[in-house]
Parts: C-alpha cells; structure tokens; sequence
C-alpha cells in the first residue's frame, strides 16, 4: 500500500513540475508601444513573445516592475527572463540572449522645441542636462564618457522632468518616446517636443534569460524556434504593423 501512495506522489510531482515548467515566468516594465501593463494597445513585442513561445508549446506569464528591477529579478533568478534588451559585454556576463532580435530600433534625442540642442560627438552631450533611465545601457556609457546624467525610474518620468526643465537632453526609442509623450501628456505639452535628426543609436533588442536558472539555455533555443517560426509564416510583421 505504501508503495502505491509513493508512486502516486511521485508522479504528481512529476506533473506538477511538467505543468510549471510550461509557462515562462517574464520580468517586463512600461515601454509603449512594444510593452505596457496598462495599455492594452502598447503591447507589440509582447504579443510576439506569447506567440512564439506558444508555437514551442508554452504558456507565458508577464509581472511589471521598474526596468531596473525587472532586469535584477531575472539576474537572481527571481524570473525566466526580461525584455526588450540590447546586447552589452555587461549583459552578456550576467544572462544568456536568444539569438534572433525581437526587433531592430532606432533611438534619437529629445528635447523641447524652445531648447537649442545640436550634436556630432558624446563629447557635445558635456554643455547639456542629460537625463537617463536607470538600467539602460546610456547610464554606464555616460558615465565612461564623463557625461553627467539625471536618472529617473522610467521614460515617463524623463519627459515630464524635460517638460519642467530639469533636463534638457534624453535619449530613447524615436517609437517609443513619442508614443510615451503622446500618453504621458497632455497636447499642449506633446507639442513642445521634437527630437534632433541624427540616430543615436540602430539596436537589436532581445530577450535576457537568467543564468540563474537550470533550463536558461533551453528557453533561449525554444523562443528561437518559435520566432523564426511565427517570421516565416507573416504573423510576425502582422503583430508590428501599424
């Protein structure tokens, strides 16, 4: 009789392991249009993340943080992964990345209409009030660059500390920060703002798997898969058409 209730036991747990395993457990912040807890149209990469993962036969579940929590939850383990993230020798270090970008984007700098702001070089950024968001990758490379920067939480934050003056500068996705400005504020403010037309930066932005997980590896492969997948077959560019 013992015997029987160990056999059922185990295989419960084993069921229950199984059924676990099946929904991957991601880490994501506010970056409208490609995520959002809030609008349910801002959430573009989100829904190529869902249905790659369930052409490999997973389930995922996505909690909100602040990015910078998001991206040091996943480091401990506390989740799967995170994204949308671009690659770094520091990032490298800490997570394993999926092969296939979730997307190429270009960022630029914005800044008010009434601000005068022109730049070639990292070095022009100097005579300027740079804002940042704490976890991205400018945080690091101003600092390398001796390149004072204000950060704030989130893009949110950055534009109305732009709107009141308290930066002058702030680097992100053109998509993106028109879309948060366009949320964030009112008209009259979103009017204000114009962005300078040299691209900062061209990324592939990625999914970061926690190394501190034992199927990290297996998660990078199986997303891979699913995305080429849902690529070949349109349903990809239908998600991030405007």
């Amino acid at each position: 009789m013992r015997y029987w209730v160990f056999l059922l036991c185990w295989a419960w747990i084993g069921c229950t392991s199984a059924l676990a395993s099946d929904v991957v457990n991601l880490a994501i912040g506010e970056w409208p249009p490609y995520t959002s807890e809030a609008d349910a149209h801002s959430k573009l990469l989100e829904k190529v993340v869902v249905a790659a993962f369930k052409l490999e036969g997973l389930d995922v579940k996505f909690s909100y943080f602040p990015w910078k929590r998001s991206y040091l939850k996943t480091r401990d383990g506390s989740f799967d992964g995170t994204f949308p993230w671009s690659r770094t020798p520091e990032r490298e270090n800490h997570f394993l990345f999926n092969k296939l970008a979730l997307v190429t984007d270009q960022s630029v700098y914005f800044h008010l209409k009434s601000t005068p702001f022109d730049w070639a070089t990292m070095d022009d950024l100097k005579q300027y009030k740079v804002g940042v968001t704490s976890g991205y990758k400018n945080e690091a490379v101003y600092k390398t660059q001796q390149i004072v920067a204000d950060a704030a939480p989130s893009e949110e934050l950055n534009f109305k500390k732009l709107i009141a003056g308290r930066i002058d500068v702030y680097e992100t996705s053109k998509i993106v920060g028109y879309s948060t400005i366009k949320k964030t504020l009112s008209p009259d403010q979103a009017a204000r703002f114009t962005h300078h037309p040299k691209v900062a930066e061209e990324n592939d932005y990625y999914i970061l798997l926690s190394r501190a997980i034992p199927n990290g590896q297996t998660l990078a492969d199986r997303f891979d898969s699913g995305l080429r997948k849902l690529k070949a077959s349109g349903a990809y560019a239908k998600i991030l058409m405007p």
